[in-house]
């Protein structure tokens, strides 16, 4: 999906030979990331190949399966054969806390990790789950590989291949296989000095700068020997320049019990920190550090740590071939062409006088680059007198050209470092060398100054003598340290209504975790079917002139450039018919946002179309004064552009008066920002015509909306735009409306050309060009009585639209769950929202649209009071709760069942004790309002009998996008027909049976269709009831309908659920959070989540446990991780891929997460009593905020600042804790 390395959808596992040790290995990597020419010496597996259908299920894929590890399974297939490539690497023999380490590469929106880390820890040597006996295979057995060759069953050896030396393609693109150096260096003398080239390793590099395309020259390194060997020596440890990372690794944990590399268990738990498993598996030392040499800006942990360690390099200079030695910082300058960089030499340190750490701090736990990283080596006279001979302090993530604090470094020389005088100069020192630079979107200078000042305290507090350090100090040295996780669900079921409310498997889980389930990029078409890429605009407040695109147009391989003019009828992406303004397609005029679409290239491949729409030239007019432009929110509010801002709701009252008796004011602004949807599956769309007509295969969640709008862009009838969705991977309300751009795109293209047409729009071009989460910033004054009551409140709320208002859900979600369970009436509360335009694409609804910052609002409130009035949080909400509501119950049974007293008693006890390490505990509540939404739209199902064996095939309204809409269905017509489960199969959505259907959105698209389906359903066994009064008492589902056929009874029935068919309830859910804050960096750990959700009777359990667990976490990423930033001259979005947008990872969710299912009472105003539960915990996760106040206060209460409440938001970011915590400098002292 990302073709960088960073999402590890694509992950398979490769065999092949090291040619140094002639060992046959196993190893994962990300297939988008590996060049095809490198693998003509490997075997390679996909998920298919290791277990399908056909051939039995492999057991991961089964254990993936049964523990509800799958929900849009896009990501499903690199999770497993990242697993079942370290199992094969490991001989089966690893240990839990290896493979929860070892996800670091996988990213999945849906599940929130736990149930894919289950699975996978249960094939650990040291788990502790027991597992049925038929699933307890021999490990050995499952990774013996069989030679194809071979009719014995003898094991492969991998010796089949033949290298090629040397292969040409295209015109002038070489591409050489050296076999020794010799050849390697052979090879770079034939070179011409102007032509570039290219040392293949892992290609890891794309991942992060993209590769020229001039490179004439390939040199594949692999089969070099030389450059993969090591050596241990008693003054030295010489690593080839070609290990990969992993190799590295493995090396490291060999030596370092030997005498002077003890460091290298330090380096081992540095480099598994750098990117991610696949990627050290195939990245390179060598590879590495050339990308440092290239970008000097690239924060490399490699060159780091060999600078750290004053490491030399060994490298070859052709044609000579003559071995030179280098420093790290000599090789960074040294501009010699064709110099091949042979091995590095670290040398020896012993414990007896030298001292190393090392740190890397980062957005999330794993996968990401440092906001700063570090590296102290002290050499001490002795280790009893702390005298320091000399010191190599490094940073890096300051500037480019910062990497040494030499002036640190000279005034440490002579010193004992933990002496009182020796350390406060110490930091004045550093804090007068440091000069980060401001570069966006790296975080800002005055965090990365303290972070880096903050990891030399930690290496002071934690290797100075213990005796010399305060005791609520010494925590502050060890970074954080986290334990495995693990999760607890409870929930009933009711079996009397079973296959209703029985926790059964995802129906489609096996052909998800077997890579089997088909997705639209997965269709096949034919060969004269081209691909699409959009042409963006660049300068925001310009009017588009002319456009050029004759230079994309005489590439090779590009067929046409479409633009605004090629539309021949209504140019926008949304039917107005469905309450929306025009949003075009493709701009023509004014540029309203950077990278605005303003046409596309079409063409034979992906690969050419993307490059030649960057050959297309936009001339722009010139204007007459510089555009002021205003991507954020923040930016128009802070400018007052009161032009920008429109009202979108008005007060019920003219005015609530603020003179009530009240004890005390809490005045407050809150800031929540904009959240990417982050789907696996990237915005797809395949147009084939087809007689007139055209058929579309559409990643889309509201296909009777992409189908209208296709057909008003082209002039078509409704009718000739059919479309059909199997399954989408991932939707959360990105697919609604925005996939439309590309279903239209795609549909022009394939009406113009009349050949079938693909497209699938990149990350980048994604997060450019599509609309995020609204951002809202809401201003708040509450007059409150000493108890915490509040007596009057007003809230001026203010939404970003982008620059379209078209998807605004406050009116409707917003508002009712600002409300949620609390005592408002229209005398004591004025709510007021305002919609502000800003120069970014136009906002749209994502995972609990309105509500999540709805719910934000109005927790945040209640802790902004129990804070000013130095009252509980949890008390201060309950004396708020409105009399007669449920929550007035449940709050005080959650409290107590979760032992908040207690729990909240000792984490002040603890932060009493540390100064550095803090804790801090965080409640949410809400009573969210179910609605069902819009009044008008239906949701069509047919269910059809079979009378050959009495199967059953439901084709239904409702998109399944891993929800699980699919299964709910079949569990509904089983128990209602009262037939097995598996006697019922679910057919493809389209827009002939499915005609009509509103969207699948706002969780509530299950309920419907099953509600249409329980109609259809009801509609059969009526038909059927005279047929089965005819037989026997005992008669066979078979039989009845046998009979049923033979009597020319229909059997099939078609109805639809339609707005009022079932009535709107309340939804009660409760969370309690606790987090461990590293003061000295920002990092943190959840510890704990509580969360009691109220399901109703659950329709599926493991369906919904999974829904409620991914929407936590989903909500976690937009707290805590999840930052958008713009550049504001240009208003282009600077975080748009993996590397600079960071969803949490399985190393991100709680350490321990429980979730309950309320027990009772039935939902009797919704479906089969079951509630929806697919939004409200994404709103939960704001408790994980409130935690993190708790503990900033205690560190800032240490700190003696002045008590005061720190505006905290989303995201919530490192930064932003160190920021606030009140860390200085003046007090990084010992004693």
């Amino acid at each position: 999906m990302c073709l960088e390395g960073g999402c590890g959808a694509c992950v398979v596992s490769i065999r092949g030979k090291n040619h140094a040790t002639g060992e046959i290995k196993i190893w994962s990597a990300h297939s988008c990331l590996v060049l095809l020419n490198t693998c003509g010496s490997w075997e390679i597996t996909t998920c298919e190949g290791i277990g399908n259908q056909r051939d039995n299920y492999h057991p991961i894929q089964k254990r993936m399966a049964q523990l509800n590890a799958t929900q849009c399974g896009y990501c499903t297939t690199g999770f497993v054969m990242n697993m079942y490539s370290l199992l094969e690497s490991k001989r089966g023999q690893v240990s839990m806390a290896e493979v929860e380490n070892a996800f670091s590469g996988n990213i999945c929106r849906c599940t929130g990790y736990r149930p894919i880390l289950d699975a996978m820890k249960s094939f650990a040597s040291d788990n502790f789950v027991m597992l049925p006996p038929k699933e307890c295979q021999d490990i050995e057995d499952l990774i013996e590989k069989k030679c194809p060759k071979s009719d014995s069953g003898a094991l492969c050896s991998g010796q089949c291949h033949k290298p090629l030396k040397v292969f040409q393609y295209g015109d002038n693109i070489l591409w050489f296989w050296p076999q020794n150096l010799k050849e390697l260096l052979h090879i770079l003398t034939q070179i011409p000095g102007n032509e570039e080239y290219m040392l293949v390793g892992g290609n890891t590099a794309h991942g992060v700068y993209r590769r020229s395309e001039n490179i004439k020259h390939f040199i594949d390194t692999h089969a070099v020997a030389e450059l993969r060997e090591f050596n241990l020596a008693k003054d030295k440890l010489t690593l080839g320049a070609n290990l990969t990372l992993s190799e590295a690794m493995d090396i490291f944990n060999k030596v370092a019990d030997e005498h002077g590399f003890q460091y290298c268990q330090e380096l081992w738990h540095h480099f598994n920190l750098i990117a991610n498993l696949p990627v050290r598996n195939n990245g390179t030392l060598a590879g590495n550090i050339s990308i440092k040499k290239a970008h000097r800006e690239f924060r490399s942990d490699v060159f780091l740590l060999l600078e750290t360690l004053n490491a030399k390099i060994i490298a070859f200079r052709a044609p000579n071939g003559n071995p030179i030695a280098f420093s790290m910082a000599e090789f960074m300058t040294d501009t010699t062409p064709q110099t091949i960089i042979l091995a590095f030499e670290l040398p020896a340190y012993s414990r007896d006088h030298f001292i190393f750490k090392s740190y890397k701090i980062m957005p999330r736990a794993q996968n990401a680059i440092a906001y700063v990283n570090a590296g102290f080596l002290l050499e001490l006279e002795s280790l009893a007198t702390g005298i320091v001979k000399t010191s190599r302090i490094c940073f890096g993530g300051i500037r480019p050209d910062f990497v040494h604090a030499t002036a640190v470094e000279e005034s440490l020389q002579g010193q004992c470092f933990y002496d009182k005088g020796v350390v406060q100069n110490l930091f004045s020192t550093l804090s007068s060398s440091l000069q980060p630079d401001a570069v966006l979107p790296n975080a800002s200078p005055e965090y990365r100054m303290k972070l880096a000042s903050g990891l030399l305290f930690k290496f002071l507090l934690v290797h100075s003598p213990q005796d010399r350090v305060r005791q609520d100090y010494i925590s502050g040295g060890p970074l954080l340290r986290r334990e495995l996780s693990s999760g607890l669900q409870t929930f009933d079921t009711k079996p009397s209504n079973y296959p209703v409310t029985q926790p059964v498997q995802k129906l489609e889980a096996l052909i998800q975790c077997a890579g089997e389930a088909k997705y639209m990029n997965d269709l096949i078409t034919s060969q004269n079917t081209v691909h699409c890429a959009f042409v963006g605009a660049t300068k925001v407040g310009r009017m588009i002139e002319s456009i050029d695109a004759s230079q994309a147009l005489q590439m090779p391989g590009v067929v046409a450039f479409f633009s605004a003019k090629d539309i021949p009828g209504v140019n926008s992406i949304v039917d107005t018919v469905q309450q929306y303004e025009l949003e075009e397609l493709f701009t023509a005029g004014l540029v309203r946002y950077h990278s605005q679409p303003l046409g596309m290239i079409v063409a034979q491949s992906r690969d050419i179309a993307e490059r030649a729409s960057k050959k297309v030239k936009v001339f722009y007019s010139r204007g007459g004064s510089a555009v002021s432009l205003m991507p954020t929110l923040g930016d128009v509010l802070d400018n007052n552009r009161l032009d920008r801002i429109a009202p979108m709701l008005k007060p019920n009252v003219s005015q609530v008066k603020l003179s009530a008796p009240a004890d005390y004011e809490v005045n407050g602004i809150f800031e929540i920002g904009l959240q990417y949807h982050f789907t696996m599956e990237p915005q797809t769309c395949i147009v084939i015509p087809v007689e007139q007509r055209l058929k579309v295969y559409s990643s889309t969640q509201w296909h009777n909306h992409t189908q209208a709008a296709i057909a008003k862009m082209l002039q078509l009838k409704v009718a000739q735009v059919q479309l059909k969705i199997r399954r989408l991977g991932g939707g959360y309300g990105a697919k609604l409306t925005r996939c439309n751009f590309v279903a239209c795109a795609a549909a022009l293209a394939a009406h113009k050309l009349n050949r079938p047409v693909r497209f699938v729009q990149s990350l980048e071009s994604m997060m450019d060009t599509l609309g995020k989460r609204w951002a809202y910033r809401s201003d708040y004054r509450v007059h409150v009585q000493a108890n915490g009551k509040f007596v009057a409140m007003q809230n001026n709320f203010y939404g970003d639209a982008g620059w379209s208002p078209n998807e605004n859900a406050a009116p409707a979600h917003g508002v009712t769950t600002f409300r949620s369970c609390y005592d408002f009436t229209a005398e004591n509360l004025q709510l007021e929202g305002n919609v502000v335009l800003t120069d970014a694409p136009s906002s749209t609804p994502m995972r609990a649209p309105g509500s999540l910052e709805g719910t934000a609002m109005i927790e945040n409130i209640m802790e902004h009071i129990a804070f000013e009035g130095n009252l509980d949080p949890a008390d201060t909400r309950l004396v708020n709760i409105k009399a007669g509501n449920r929550m007035r119950v449940l709050l005080p049974q959650f409290l107590n069942s979760r032992e908040y007293k207690r729990r909240r008693w000792e984490i002040d006890q603890f932060n009493a004790q540390n100064r550095w390490l803090k804790r801090g505990l965080g409640l949410a509540i809400m009573d969210f309002p179910y609605q069902y939404v819009p009044r008008f739209g239906t949701y069509p199902a047919t269910v059809t009998i079979y009378h050959g064996d009495g199967s059953v095939v439901i084709s239904h309204g409702g998109i399944e996008m891993g929800q699980g809409i699919n299964t709910k269905a079949a569990q509904v017509a089983a128990y209602v027909l009262g037939i097995p489960l598996d006697f019922v199969k679910i057919e493809a959505t389209d827009t002939v049976n499915g005609a009509n259907a509103y969207w699948s959105s706002n969780s509530m698209s299950s309920e419907c269709v099953g509600y249409a389906i329980r109609k259809c359903c009801n509609i059969l066994n009526d038909r059927l009831r005279p047929i089965r009064e005819s037989l026997a008492k005992n008669a066979t589902w078979m039989q009845v309908v046998q009979a049923a056929w033979q009597n020319s009874t229909n059997l099939i029935a078609s109805e639809q659920y339609k707005f009022g068919d079932m009535q709107e309830y309340n939804i009660y859910c409760l969370a309690l959070t606790e987090v461990e804050v590293d003061i000295l960096t920002g990092n943190h750990l959840i510890k704990r989540v509580d969360i009691l959700q109220d399901v109703g009777e659950s329709l599926s359990p493991n369906i919904d446990i999974g829904q409620i667990e991914g929407a936590f976490v989903m909500g976690l990423g937009y707290w805590l991780t999840e930052q958008l930033i713009y550049d504001r001259q240009t208003g282009q979005l600077l975080t748009n891929n993996t590397w600079t947008y960071k969803t949490p990872g399985a190393k991100d969710i709680p350490i321990d997460f429980r979730i309950e299912m309320l027990r009772g009472p039935a939902n009797t105003t919704g479906f089969m009593s079951s509630k929806c539960c697919g939004e409200p915990p994404t709103c939960l996760a704001v408790s994980v905020i409130f935690a993190l106040q708790h503990a900033i206060q205690s560190a800032r209460q240490d700190a003696g600042l002045q008590r005061e409440w720190v505006r905290l938001g989303a995201p919530t970011t490192p930064e932003t804790i160190v920021l606030n915590a009140g860390s200085d400098v003046a007090s990084f002292s010992l004693e």
